[in-house]
């Protein structure tokens, strides 16, 4: 029976597929000190759960470029799945003249 409710059960994908923005870093939600050149992110108050989700890494992709990127951070104005990247983790993906980007993400 347990076989026959797994087989059932829908996949879920972990997936996250949201906006990208960039900020300037400094003192992170997470307590530490960051600086523009650290490939850090902040998350979405849904994402963030309260700081469970400090220093996590995410693989961020846009149009075939990856990056790896360490949460450090609470992007409070950040939408659901939207997440904020330092300079320099923006500026591997787009340039920052670009502002938001159209990315997926998730946990590694």
């Amino acid at each position: 029976m347990f076989a026959a409710l797994s087989i059932l059960s829908p996949s879920v994908s972990a997936i996250n597929n949201g906006l990208a923005t960039w900020y300037y870093d400094g003192i992170g939600a997470c307590g530490g000190w960051n600086v523009n050149t650290d490939f850090i992110v902040a998350l979405n108050p849904i994402d963030y759960a309260g700081g469970t989700k400090c220093g996590k890494k995410i693989k961020v992709n846009y149009q075939g470029k990856s990056i790896i990127v360490q949460v450090v951070d609470l992007c409070p104005s950040c939408g659901w799945k939207a997440i904020d990247l330092s300079q320099s983790a923006f500026q591997a993906l787009a340039p920052l003249s670009q502002g938001i980007i159209q990315i997926s993400w998730d946990y590694i």
